[in-house]
């Protein structure tokens, strides 16, 4: 009796450990296919491409297949492949070389300048010494002198300087902003200006603690790293559009670009093992294949929605786009904003209007529209023997009541496919 007991208790405790940890090992298994399923989302075509092919090397129940590009995605086929699209980032050296470009100066100066913009550092700053600029090309200190002048003149402002108390000024200059004192607390008091020693330095200058504070404010708007927001390696993006968005019998419709992956399928011979690698690549097999299907479900369902909420942009082009958020397709879609922010995330596709970044069809609100209209107003009724720099485009905002940033009046001007001012200058 005591021993049935004893078995019934040890049997009931046995099932109570084994469904513990059965759950545990459910919730696991749920968290991985959950991450994984998250990242593949967030993936653009080629780095899932890349992912499946590295997969495939570590799990044999993997089977890959590639296919062709088929006239069902280029309705042309004597048209260039969408896997053959092709950003080159235009790094800061390439700016830099672009706008020597448009200057009158001597082939000599012109190729000190090159040598100096080819040793900057990421920050923007000199990576050598301009001694070391001398020896090497063997030129005088007037020829340096004359170079670094150039130099200091392009955008972004403040770059080329050999420190940041360099760059600072350099970048008042630029601005106009000529102020002996202001250029002494850089030069003697930064540290004590970190510090708020208001005092000590108004007594070392002779100037009131307003005066300091009015200075203070003038520096906060310099760029203490002049290379901030521009792309200073080397690299080549591949595009592949995600999906095709084409006008057919006045309706927009989408088509999905299945073919910048590979295929994959459960490898048949692997099927009927047994062993538990195999149930594990197994289960690792299927997870990949249901969240590439899931991928291709959220991405279609948040592309249909956008060909109804920006469809005047598809029909007209780039001035009807209307505001439209992350939380706008979320809830028509009864989906997190995380989830829509990963599905358009470094995703790409092929419109009436030509290659876009999905994320260019989300507008904030209808401010920014209105901004680049009128950058794009007042860069058209310009001067164009002396056109509007960012500078002057950031001014006019200013001066009407709305503080924008030189740089973001550059990022806009760029978006809008502007060039810069010494391209647009007409000589």
């Amino acid at each position: 009796m005591w021993y049935h007991i004893y078995k019934a208790k040890k049997t009931r405790w046995f099932n109570l450990d084994f469904t513990l940890k059965l759950k545990q090992e459910m919730k696991l298994s749920l968290t991985q296919e959950m991450k994984i399923s998250m990242n593949i989302l967030q993936m653009s075509s080629s780095n899932l491409k890349d992912f499946i092919e590295k997969e495939a090397l570590k799990n044999p129940m993997l089977e890959v297949t590639y296919s062709t590009p088929s006239s069902k995605y280029n309705s042309d086929e004597e048209t260039t492949s969408p896997f053959d699209f092709i950003i080159e980032e235009k790094t800061l050296i390439d700016f830099l070389e672009e706008q020597l470009g448009y200057l009158k100066i001597s082939p000599k100066i012109k190729s000190i300048c090159e040598y100096v913009i080819n040793n900057l550092d990421d920050r923007g700053y000199l990576s050598i010494s301009k001694l070391e600029i001398k020896k090497a090309l063997k030129i005088s200190t007037a020829q340096l002198k004359e170079a670094m002048d150039i130099i200091y003149t392009l955008e972004p402002a403040g770059i080329g300087a050999e420190n940041l108390k360099e760059s600072l000024k350099i970048q008042l200059i630029t601005k106009n902003i000529i102020d002996e004192k202001l250029f002494t607390l850089i030069d003697d008091y930064l540290e004590e200006l970190g510090d708020r020693k208001y005092s000590l330095i108004s007594e070392k200058l002779h100037v009131s603690i307003e005066q300091i504070e009015d200075y203070l404010d003038i520096i906060k708007s310099l760029e203490p790293i002049p290379a901030r927001g521009y792309f200073v390696g080397n690299k080549t993006n591949y595009v592949v559009p995600e999906a095709k968005i084409e006008i057919v019998d006045d309706e927009l419709t989408v088509t999905l670009n299945e073919e910048a992956i590979p295929k994959i399928k459960i490898n048949s011979s692997y099927k009927s093992t047994n062993s538990l690698s195999d149930k594990n690549n197994m289960y690792t097999a299927i997870n990949l294949i249901k969240s590439i299907e899931k991928r291709y479900i959220t991405l279609e369902r948040v592309l249909n929605q956008l060909i109804v909420k920006q469809k005047n942009f598809f029909f007209r082009g780039k001035d009807f786009l209307q505001t439209l958020t992350l939380k706008d397709i979320a809830k028509e879609l009864n989906l997190h904003e995380s989830t829509i922010s990963r599905a358009i995330r470094d995703k790409f596709i092929e419109t009436p209007q030509g290659i876009i970044a999905i994320k260019s069809l989300f507008i904030l609100n209808s401010e920014c529209l209105e901004i680049k209209k009128t950058i794009e107003e007042l860069i058209k009724s310009e001067n164009k023997s002396s056109p509007l720099s960012d500078e002057k485009i950031s001014l006019y905002f200013k001066n009407k009541g709305c503080s924008i940033a030189r740089r973001t009046i550059a990022k806009y001007r760029e978006e809008l496919g502007i060039p810069s001012t010494r391209e647009r200058k007409r000589k």
